[in-house]
């Protein structure tokens, strides 16, 4: 009896034609993955070397900028110390005081049978000058003479105390101290130079030297003055 095959001619490479079919496709697949991560790759690759471009860039841009800083460096050190200048110029204009006018009112001023034994000059009382400070002096902060000497009598005291308030600019004359020792006692008992005279000290307190206008502000009044000057005109 003869065998016949009854199984289809294309049944048996079934099987073989799906798995060929599906490794197809994971080739293909694995294809497109390596062209997406080279792609990716080629964009993160052209981005960094931007952004490194961009870094050198800066710091390029910030050497010239601190080069240049270095270079002027010198011109702001000079305006620096031309404004700390100015500032100490201004600030010994405002001070001044006319001591050679004080001094010589007062010596004009004290009256006879009075002379002085001390005197201390000061612009204001953290002024230090070797001496022995009166107690007022500390209570105005203005250009003040420290005064001690003798007279005849406590009377006299009250007439120098008076004819030293009409000196021109003093505001204040403060007594701190008068007494006068019984007649007969010796220098160190009632005072050196003084013997039995009265012995007194006091404190003459000058105005405040007024300020010296600065350039600023002379411009400023000069503004000020000229919308009024223009006013009146229209008028």
């Amino acid at each position: 009896m003869k065998a016949v095959n009854l199984i289809p001619a294309d049944s048996g490479g079934g099987a073989h034609g799906r798995s060929g079919g599906i490794g197809a496709y994971v080739v293909i697949a694995v294809l497109a993955l390596l062209v997406l991560m080279s792609g990716a790759y080629t964009v993160v690759g052209r981005s960094l070397a931007d952004k490194r471009a961009d870094l050198a860039a800066v710091t390029a841009q910030a050497d010239t900028a601190e080069a240049a800083a270095g270079d002027l460096k010198s011109y702001t050190t000079f305006a620096e110390l031309r404004k700390s200048r100015v500032a100490t110029v201004r600030d010994l204009a405002k001070s001044r005081f006319d001591w050679a006018h004080a001094l010589d009112e007062v010596a004009r001023t004290i009256p006879p049978k009075t002379w002085l034994t001390g005197l201390r000059a000061t612009v204001n009382p953290t002024v230090g000058v070797p001496g022995t400070s009166d107690p007022l002096r500390a209570s105005l902060a203005v250009p003040a003479l420290e005064i001690a000497g003798c007279t005849t009598s406590q009377s006299k005291v009250a007439t120098t105390m008076s004819s030293l308030r009409r000196i021109t600019g003093v505001q204040r004359v403060s007594l701190s101290s008068s007494a006068k020792a019984p007649k007969g006692s010796t220098a160190s008992a009632a005072g050196e130079g003084c013997g039995d005279r009265a012995q007194f000290a006091m404190t003459v307190f000058f105005e405040a030297p007024s300020a010296v206008p600065t350039q600023t502000d002379t411009q400023s009044q000069a503004q000020a003055a000229a919308p009024a000057a223009t006013g009146g005109a229209t008028k």
